[in-house]
């Protein structure tokens, strides 16, 4: 984590402020450090260990080369088992990395629960793992071989077995049911010497012993993540592994390729940079040997030396980042929950009593491995100790146990509720709360039913199941006007026989952000109340929601399309749904397992029974997931038309982030308090207006939302912040703000008086006028990249010369360090007037406007256009955006300036405040200025750069402390190099 970034310092730090003085007291020990906790468990007080953070991340170095270790002792068994047969499709290769996957977390999690003394009466005297791996070196020392041996796996196999045993198995996802992988416990699969080298590379760092102690129980989520990281691929042609990413290279592949494009081939696939020699070496290279030989230095320590063509191995892939999900440090969510919770805790006015707490029902509904959940119930559970301690009675304690330990383990049983996609993820969050409620007799499934595998995202609700849903057809198949047509028929002949003043659901057709997208904002528990009594008292089962949410799955070509329900069928499909020998009935099961429905009212029915359904909060991170942009995920085209038809949030920019920030808002109950951790953009961009839109209408949004930076995620440069909000009453006419989807407010640490005053003023003045900035750069594919060659001059074919955004600067257009063969390119290419029309080169790639003149030249979409009209020429204009008022105004007014991938933007530059129209007749002096400097395009000297900050300043009427607040961020504010 980054948890040295001032951004989240300072957010932080006014979170402990905001909840310092309602946080439970810390005069009793048990309080001040919960069960599972590295600070009761790893180095006593006063003695320093090694951050948390930083012992996780060398583990999951480790655990990597371990995963790694594991999949080489599974080929040298040369297993012929089905499992591993099916090794050969990607399917099997799948099935083979899960496998692998939970001999690996289930080793890990023996070392952490005997590390908390959780297995005390396992041989061993309470570390049988540990123990094992001293006997196993012993062994090699004494000369023993250890590869001929195996018996070592079958003692680690039990153990975990005695454990998983404690409690029902059921459709989990492998790491808590042994049965689920039969080749785990074949004999032999996995040799002793495997076993050790697996042992050491978990154990030992550096040739100390590694510390579990000293973890906490959520990174074993980081672990997982590490392992899922890479991908199980088969060996087309002889390869090796290479620093520093330690991406698999096909050396075969690459000693077919033309000297010159091997390296590119190494740079773009492995990010591996030569120096001359090697490079030398590399492109001259006539056999995969030598190819070997060349590139030896640079071989991967986790897979070393060649692998051979048919081989499996593990190479750092996409799932992480397909999955859009990353370890939160506990510091952002420590705080985002203890924000989310204060309010629920202060609700009575008083400080909260034991069954004030444990009546909370408090929900992650993309929990991975549980570290929001982990959290929560440290934090509850330290309040209801205290509560205990105010009244002066608690639970019955056996002797000698802390009672926050007891006050663990009855907030995780009756207080928390969590869900994900990921099977395995369900069970590492159910082993994280067994480990950190710490009790040994509580069994593995304790929290069974809380602890739910499903798509959070798609289930239906009672009242929905009574009407033919029309709208899950509209997936682009040729049928699919017919069927709502038919379904806008059979619905309107059922309407007469409705209630008095309900209307007809009808299927919809109308465009994102209409009425139909506000009346989807209303939840089922509102639509239920305009449905006929028939419908709402229509069987609710499991199977009866099933069967109507496969509706929207059902195929659309085959045998089953032809029988697929119509309007006119639907009363008898959802008849025979239970029926087990019919087949609509078979394929709506099939499809419901298959996409893993998730019907809420029916999996949690304590939440949603009661008077007012749903849960008191919902926290979490969800996925960060884009499906349009640069960084698009593919998804699924019935999935697509789902979501856009049942989720308002699925409009503009749609990302599954946004989804979840719906859903998670639409479980609350009135009164109940939201807490996730979102990308910044969300809270502002006007792509995701929708999402805001549908969040508004049901909770309403803290007033200083916190934001934690570009960096509080390793390995992730994204900036993210904490959304904070209460749902509100029943669902009415939406507010202004709510209907307008305005930005979210976020909270500004940056900012003193004056900055705010400054601010707050220029962004109510008129901005310049829109027609001044347009997009004409040349759009970039990835095809016509390669039709683009780095050169000073032209070398046929590549001829044009084209800008990109690094070859502008203040003032300076610099000489084109780029050529285009424009006539291969694919992409339009712009006629040559064009180009000329433009008056400024505006740089996109920048942190606040950097413009130069234009001489007509093509550019890339890395430069924004800039223009003129009658009151601003080119001149006055260049000068105005060159200005250090503008650029603090810009810096400051928009978040992504300050975070993130640096960008200015047309809409950026079209709110750019214009002077008072008072202070227009400065613009003269403006266009005098830039006539003298633009054409020289030579940049700003010190002298000039003071004039033109004084007119602007004069312009924009600031006074001498505003000219000092913007003079003072120039000066700590530098220009980005020409190279970028």
């Amino acid at each position: 984590m980054s948890s040295e970034s001032p951004q989240l310092s300072a957010a932080l730090r006014r979170d402990r402020e905001r909840v310092g003085a309602f946080a439970p007291p810390d005069s009793a020990g048990e309080v001040a450090a919960p069960p599972g906790s590295a600070r009761e468990a790893g180095a006593p007080r006063g003695e320093a260990g090694p951050p948390p953070d930083g012992v996780a991340r060398q583990l999951r170095e480790q655990a990597q080369r371990a995963l790694g270790e594991l999949l080489r002792g599974l080929q040298a068994a040369d297993l012929q088992g089905p499992d591993v047969a099916r090794g050969g499709t990607a399917a099997g290769r799948r099935h083979l990395h899960a496998g692998l996957v939970a001999a690996l977390m289930r080793i890990i999690f023996l070392l952490y629960a005997e590390s908390r003394g959780l297995l005390a009466g396992a041989p061993g005297d309470g570390a049988p793992v540990a123990r094992l791996f001293e006997e196993l070196e012993e062994h090699l020392r004494c000369g023993g071989d250890l590869e001929r041996r195996h018996g070592a796996w079958a003692r680690v196999a039990a153990l975990f077995r005695a454990l998983a045993d404690r409690g029902p198995r059921g459709a989990r996802g492998g790491l808590c049911d042994p049965d689920a992988f039969p080749f785990l416990e074949s004999a032999p699969w996995l040799s002793d010497g495997v076993l050790r080298r697996v042992l050491s590379a978990l154990l030992v760092h550096d040739g100390a012993r590694g510390r579990y102690g000293d973890l906490e129980v959520e990174h074993i989520g980081t672990l997982y993540e590490g392992v899922i990281a890479l991908d199980l691929e088969v060996a087309d042609g002889e390869s090796m592994a290479l620093l520093p990413s330690h991406v698999v290279v096909d050396l075969e592949a690459l000693l077919a390729l033309p000297g010159g494009e091997r390296l590119v081939r190494l740079d773009e696939a492995a990010d591996v940079k030569l120096g001359a020699r090697h490079a030398a070496a590399v492109a001259a290279a006539g056999t995969v040997a030598d190819l070997a030989q060349a590139l030896a230095r640079r071989a991967s320590p986790r897979q070393p030396g060649r692998i051979a063509r048919g081989t499996l191995y593990l190479q750092p892939g996409q799932i992480r980042r397909r999955a859009g999900s990353y370890y939160t440090p506990r510091d952002i969510a420590c705080h985002v929950i203890q924000r989310t919770l204060m309010p629920l805790l202060q609700a009575a006015g008083r400080p909260p009593a034991p069954e004030d707490i444990l009546a909370l029902a408090v929900c992650d509904p993309a929990m991975g491995s549980g570290a929001f959940l982990v959290e929560a119930c440290r934090q509850l559970a330290a309040h209801l100790a205290a509560a205990w301690q105010r009244a002066g009675e608690g639970p019955y304690v056996a002797a000698g146990e802390p009672p926050l330990r007891r006050a663990m383990a009855l907030v995780a049983e009756r207080c928390l509720y969590g869900v994900d996609l990921d099977p395995f993820a369900v069970d590492l969050a159910r082993l994280s709360l067994w480990l950190v409620v710490a009790q040994g007799d509580v069994p593995l499934s304790f929290l069974d039913g809380k602890l739910r595998c499903g798509d959070s995202l798609i289930g239906a609700s009672r009242a929905e199941i009574g009407a033919f849903p029309a709208e899950a057809w509209s997936r682009g198949g040729a049928a699919d006007g017919a069927v709502e047509r038919r379904a806008r028929r059979a619905l309107t002949q059922r309407a007469p026989a409705r209630a008095e003043g309900a209307r007809a659901p009808r299927a919809s057709t109308s465009a994102p952000g209409d009425a139909a997208e506000r009346a989807a904002v209303a939840e089922p528990a509102e639509r239920a109340a305009v449905a006929e009594p028939a419908e709402r008292a229509a069987v609710a089962d499991q199977t009866a929601l099933d069967a109507w949410m496969a509706l929207w799955f059902w195929p659309l070509e085959g045998d089953p399309a032809a029988a697929a329900p119509t309007p006119e069928t639907f009363d008898r499909h959802m008849a025979a749904a239970r029926d087990p020998a019919d087949p609509r009935a078979a394929l709506s099961r099939r499809i419901a397992e298959e996409r893993r429905f998730l019907h809420w009212e029916l999996a949690f029915p304590g939440v949603f029974d009661r008077p007012e359904p749903g849960f008191d909060a919902v926290i979490g991170n969800p996925p960060w997931v884009a499906y349009v942009g640069r960084a698009a995920q593919p998804i699924a085209s019935e999935v697509f038309n789902l979501h856009l038809r049942r989720n308002p949030a699925f409009h503009g920019y749609r990302s599954l982030h946004g989804l979840f920030v719906r859903r998670a808002a639409s479980l609350l109950r009135p009164g109940g308090r939201l807490g996730l951790v979102i990308p910044t953009s969300v809270s502002d961009l006007d792509g995701y207006r929708p999402t805001r839109r549908a969040h508004d209408a049901l909770c309403a949004v803290d007033p200083d939302l916190p934001s934690f930076g570009s960096d509080a995620f390793e390995g992730v440069f994204q900036p993210c912040m904490g959304l904070l909000s209460t749902r509100v009453g029943r669902v009415g006419p939406a507010s202004p703000r709510a209907a307008a989807g305005a930005p979210w407010p976020l909270a500004r640490s940056d900012l003193d008086v004056v900055a705010s005053r400054l601010l707050d003023r220029l962004s109510a003045l008129a901005p310049l006028p829109a027609a001044l900035f347009g997009e004409r750069g040349f759009q970039t594919t990835a095809e016509d990249a390669e039709r683009i060659r780095r050169a000073d001059v032209p070398v046929p074919p590549y001829t044009c010369p084209i800008r990109e955004g690094t070859d502008v600067g203040e003032l300076i257009a610099r000489a084109p360090r780029h050529h285009v063969d424009r006539a291969a390119v694919k992409g339009r290419f712009r006629k040559d007037e064009d180009w000329r029309a433009v008056r400024l080169l505006i740089r996109q790639t920048a942190r606040y406007p950097i413009a130069a003149l234009s001489d007509g030249l093509p550019f890339r979409n890395s430069i924004l256009a800039g223009f003129c009209d009658a009151t601003w020429s080119e001149y006055a204009l260049l000068c105005y955006l060159n200005s250090s008022p503008v650029r603090w105004w810009h810096y400051t007014r928009h978040r992504d300036a300050r975070e993130g991938m640096p960008q200015v933007k047309i809409a950026h530059l079209r709110a750019i405040p214009a002077p008072p129209p008072g202070r227009a007749d400065l613009i003269a002096a403006l266009d005098a200025l830039g006539r003298e400097l633009g054409p020289a395009n030579a940049g700003l000297p010190g002298e000039a750069r003071r004039h033109l900050d004084t007119v602007v300043a004069t312009m924009l009427e600031m006074t001498e402390e505003e000219r000092r607040c913007v003079a003072a961020w120039a000066a700590a504010t530098p220009l980005p190099r020409p190279d970028g």
